[in-house]
């Protein structure tokens, strides 16, 4: 019926601004007419663009059997051909079928029975059965799309395979929980022009083994039946046990779900094309219990201690402020309690030189993933970002240790800025929470400002490493003060017909100035995050915190 192998699956950007239907050899290879070749995937939304990246990579993997570094430095050398990819990939295009009367792409391997749910309840902004009920479904709504084309159907079904939020009894999350988010590196050519896509594909493989022939199911759940997790029955499945191979953490599923497809051809309404249509799905609970010790190459973790299990770092909104950006691109000094994707690690150390030769432009961050609220998507983060690339390693430590300072920096100073905006509009003992409402939009505008200094310091450091940190960290502090400042007489004008209201605003900056330039308790911290000399405090006035 439709192979996503085989078949023109992908839909891309080329570098003229055509777009194309391309299959997945000619994704994977480097070659192009005329050298138009593929920048972008061009699904019309984020998430399954980002979902496409990680099924590429999990068709590319599966392929490859990239056993080590070094196998992937001769790859990133000499790019295989479209014949090659064609080759590798025959073997596998039987289990990439998305119907028909044999095992079906990413779907329960046993027919389920069932009525259907709409189609578009594979979205994960879809409003869940519990918005629906309580009329929430205000920003998303209900209904939108009758039917989607045999192509978006499977990529809606990959999308939520791979980031299945949290869906009601015995509906599984993904294997990385509900919402996590992936971090892609994007090389650059010298003029800072995209690279084929292709190449970016190959910058985010990670050494991994293929499974043999013979244990290909315990790569692809659906080719063989569905491990149900039921409570009588069920267990949590691991990397490394028997029934299941490393490799299928590109290809999870934890839905056990078979898609309804229609006999009658129309148009699809996000491919645009005309095809057979699929109208809805059968889905039953207990799919597949992933442990958690499944760690995605392409996704950060973090963990509450040293001997607690990892959990993927989720986005919190719809941006990726520079203190994520720490935990995305750098992580942990000891890389033991927050470290970045494997994928990122590798970029920032052992592939440097190959992904940033000499005249090279640096390599970029992509960021994207669902901020979810439970069931219920809140909004889509994707950002793309610098990713501060060094030249040598003992210059890429000292630029993270600057960055995770400057983050921790940004915290204290939006914290002193919450602190001192409280104590202006609602005064010292009021029972109001800094993480919410006014203040936590005050220190969320505050972030936001102070974003262009973060990145631009690291990249001036980077640009002249043997200047003085101090004098970087200065300047990071001269952005931090102006900004809180501006943000507090912003929020939080001077009444000079209200004489009460005004002493108290005015008490309160008079604080946060000295927050910011080191003189009380909290500008201590601030200063010693920098690692800038203490000024000489203040005496601590009646009510104030030395």
């Amino acid at each position: 019926m439709y192979n996503l192998l085989t078949d023109s699956f992908f839909p891309v950007l080329l570098r003229s601004g055509y777009r194309s239907w391309i299959c997945a050899s000619e994704l994977l290879s480097l070659s192009g007419e005329d050298d138009d070749f593929p920048v972008e995937f061009a699904w019309p939304r984020a998430d399954f663009n980002i979902a496409a990246h990680e099924l590429a990579l999990g068709i590319a993997q599966l392929a490859l059997d990239l056993r080590d570094e070094d196998a992937w430095e001769d790859l990133w050398a000499a790019p295989l051909s479209r014949l090659a990819w064609e080759e590798r990939l025959r073997p596998f295009a039987p289990a990439f079928e998305l119907g028909g009367d044999g095992p079906r792409f990413l779907q329960a391997f046993e027919p389920l029975d069932g009525a259907p749910a709409p189609v578009e309840a594979l979205l994960i902004d879809t409003p869940g059965q519990n918005g629906q009920k309580k009329n929430a479904d205000l920003l998303t709504h209900r209904a939108r799309f009758p039917a989607f084309g045999l192509r978006a159907a499977a990529m809606a079904l990959y999308t939520l395979q791979a980031f299945a939020p949290s869906g009601g009894a015995g509906n599984r999350t993904s294997m990385r929980g509900g919402g996590p988010l992936s971090a892609l590196i994007v090389p650059l050519a010298a003029d800072g022009a995209p690279q084929p896509l292709a190449r970016r594909l190959l910058a985010n493989l990670v050494p991994m083994r293929a499974p043999k022939p013979e244990r290909l199911a315990a790569a692809l759940p659906w080719l063989a039946p569905t491990l149900v997790s039921d409570k009588t029955a069920g267990r949590q499945v691991h990397p490394h046990d028997g029934d299941v191979e490393a490799l299928q953490v590109y290809f999870g599923m934890p839905r056990r779900i078979r898609l309804v497809v229609s006999e009658e051809r129309g148009r699809c309404p996000l491919s645009g094309e005309e095809e057979l249509l699929v109208t809805g799905f059968v889905q039953k609970p207990w799919g597949v219990d992933y442990g958690p010790t499944w760690q995605h190459p392409l996704t950060p973790y973090r963990q509450q201690n040293e001997t607690s299990e990892p959990f993927s770092v989720k986005a919190k909104s719809g941006r990726l402020s520079y203190r994520d950006w720490v935990g995305v691109a750098i992580g942990a000094e000891d890389q033991r309690l927050a470290r970045p994707a494997e994928a990122v690690r590798l970029a920032r150390g052992l592939r440097r030189s190959d992904l940033m030769p000499e005249g090279a432009a640096e390599p970029r961050l992509r960021v994207g993933g669902w901020a979810m609220n439970n069931m219920e998507a809140i909004a889509y983060l994707f950002a793309e970002e610098p990713l501060h690339l060094a030249p040598t390693e003992v210059e890429q430590k000292a630029l993270d240790d600057l960055a995770r300072r400057f983050a921790e920096a940004g915290s204290m100073a939006a914290s002193c800025l919450r602190r001192a905006l409280k104590s202006a509009l609602f005064g010292d003992g009021a029972s109001v929470a800094l993480d919410k409402g006014v203040l936590d939009a005050a220190g969320a505008t505050f972030i936001a400002t102070t974003e262009a200094a973060f990145h631009s310091g690291l990249a001036g450091f980077l640009a002249d490493p043997a200047q003085n940190e101090e004098a970087a960290a200065r300047r990071f502090l001269g952005a931090l003060r102006r900004a809180a400042l501006a943000e507090f007489e912003e929020r939080a004008p001077v009444p000079l017909d209200k004489p009460e209201d005004a002493g108290r605003i005015v008490a309160a900056l008079a604080r946060l100035q000295g927050d910011l330039s080191g003189r009380t308790g909290a500008g201590g911290k601030l200063f010693s995050m920098l690692k800038l000399p203490e000024p000489q405090r203040h005496k601590a006035k009646t009510g104030e915190p030395a």
